[in-house]
């Protein structure tokens, strides 16, 4: 590893692009709803017990965001507008959107319905050549469905990922080996990939608050109180990131799976992993109109042991909320977590079938 000091070695003849469809859910209701663009739109479960899944950017002036129950949203936004999600409709662009990717790049990781890691090194080392292929991208995915996205390029997934991030709405940024210290440095440890609430914290009693602090930290020190996953920390506060793509998920399948750069230890944050994984193979049962009557999780700890836990459900479903719960019932009960952390998380479904039966929310989300 190199030291604290010394220049950063990131290779330059990767690159990698992160794409995120801006406000996605809202944003193609505002497309079909000529009368919803330019007010608060907000995509979610509308019951009692309903969460946002996507506010537009009018909306998130007033404090809405995803995730955020919708009674909440409510009230900071009385006067916005709320639907139920289309998920058909969202697929069907999204499909489009990971189409004209795959006319540039022979590696696709759909990581959810909004957004995609790909793969332009093949263009070859000269940087003119992969920046004007990504602003193709950009502008290939705003002509072709009138929606705007941003997109993040970079020489790791990492990078390109926080490349979006930080550029949005409509934004385009490309993290160069050069600019990684200058980008990297002034920002905040929970920009860092399992730097949670938990995570966070513990580094503030450190005395480590900004990206800087974690990257000059001594090695040793983060080792002694955050195990292999300070190391790691370290690591992407350098810009190091050598986790490969892992190809394209196969819809069909009706599984998603996380692989962490490094360990992660933080219990809540491996719940709040099941439960996104969660509603991204419930959304998938929904667009196809299926429904599954066995819910999987499947765990992979640091010396690459395996294991998988699934529980078999008396009807069929394609609820959010319960593939949520049963997924983390058997995390909590019947996944040990006590061999140093965890580096592969998934949530699969099986029993697929048509949607002729289906077990429905005791408050459904379309309520």
């Amino acid at each position: 590893m190199p030291s604290r000091n010394s220049p950063i070695a990131i290779p330059n003849d990767r690159w990698i692009g992160h794409l995120d469809m801006d406000a996605f859910f809202a944003a193609v209701e505002q497309l079909d709803h000529p009368e919803y663009r330019g007010r608060p739109v907000i995509v979610g479960g509308l019951g009692p017990r309903g969460v946002v899944s996507t506010a537009s950017y009018e909306a998130r002036q007033y404090g809405v965001r995803s995730a955020l129950p919708m009674a909440v949203a409510r009230r900071q936004c009385p006067d916005g507008i709320y639907v139920t999600p289309r998920f058909l409709r969202y697929r069907e662009i999204s499909d489009h959107v990971k189409a004209i990717l795959r006319r540039v790049s022979p590696t696709i990781e759909a990581i959810s319905l909004d957004e995609a890691f790909f793969d332009l090194s093949e263009h070859g080392p000269s940087f003119e050549t992969i920046h004007q292929v990504a602003r193709t991208i950009k502008r290939d995915v705003q002509a072709e469905t009138k929606l705007t996205c941003s997109v993040g390029l970079a020489p790791n997934r990492f990078l390109a990922k926080l490349g979006s991030e930080l550029d949005k709405p409509d934004g385009f940024m490309v993290i160069d080996p050069d600019q990684i210290h200058e980008i990297l440095d002034p920002l905040p440890v929970g920009q860092i990939w399992g730097v949670g609430k938990v995570t966070a914290k513990r580094l503030a009693s450190l005395g480590f608050l900004r990206v800087k602090d974690l990257r000059l930290a001594p090695t040793d020190l983060l080792v002694r109180e955050l195990g292999s996953t300070g190391r790691r920390l370290q690591q992407l506060a350098m810009g190091i990131d050598d986790t490969p793509l892992s190809g394209e998920v196969d819809s069909k399948s009706i599984s998603r799976e996380t692989t962490y750069s490094f360990d992660v230890t933080d219990f809540e944050e491996i719940e709040d992993d099941v439960r996104r994984l969660a509603v991204q193979v419930a959304r998938s049962l929904q667009a196809e109109r299926l429904v599954c009557r066995v819910v999987r999780i499947k765990v992979r700890y640091p010396n690459f042991k395996t294991i998988t836990r699934q529980s078999q459900l008396s009807v069929g479903t394609d609820s959010s909320q319960v593939i949520e719960s049963v997924a983390l019932d058997l995390l909590r009960l019947r996944v040990p977590l006590d061999e140093g952390g965890i580096r592969l998380l998934g949530v699969g479904l099986g029993g697929i079938a048509e949607s002729l039966a289906r077990q429905l929310a005791l408050f459904p989300d379309w309520l």
